[in-house]
């Protein structure tokens, strides 16, 4: 009996200082998953290429990159709140490009091609369709889009991958 006691002793220390450990463990040591809404192990559809996957994969990486950033400038107490409204408005600037980027992919794939991707860049507009030929008509019929929906100056620029 007296062996059992000790035994539970221990082993409930032991959970206890484990469990005083995790929990004043700072909180950045942990390895941030990003979330996301697909599943693991989700399977790309056929109509679905790979290059355009990873192209919005790494594109949405760089958005979400630049509100977390500017999120962290929101929350902070250190700067002032000027710079906060700053932040505020990048954070808004960026949901609107990743509004317009998408409104162009559905706009474009409504033309007729199975993969479109839309990046908004600092000089220009990127946009990647997939098809074997794109005409002049049809290429100009892009552009046509692409400046109506903008509300921008820049200029795009069209790739082609077959």
């Amino acid at each position: 009996m007296n062996r059992q006691v000790v035994s539970f002793l221990s082993l409930f220390g032991l959970v206890l200082v484990l469990s005083v450990y995790y929990i004043l463990l700072p909180t950045n040591l942990f390895i941030n998953v990003p979330s996301t809404d697909k599943e693991v192990g989700t399977i790309i559809n056929p109509s679905q290429d790979v290059y355009f996957e990873t192209l919005f994969y790494e594109l949405d990486a760089k958005h979400q990159e630049v509100i977390d950033e500017n999120l962290a400038i929101v929350v902070s107490s250190e700067v002032s709140n000027q710079q906060k409204e700053v932040a505020l408005n990048a954070i808004l600037s960026e949901k609107e490009i990743i509004s317009l980027e998408n409104t162009l992919v559905g706009l474009i794939k409504e033309e007729g091609y199975s993969n479109v991707y839309v990046e908004y860049l600092d000089n220009c507009i990127k946009v990647v369709v997939k098809a074997e030929e794109v005409t002049n008509e049809q290429a100009a019929a892009i552009f046509t889009i692409v400046f109506e929906n903008s509300e921008t100056n820049l200029i795009p620029e069209l790739e082609i991958i077959s």
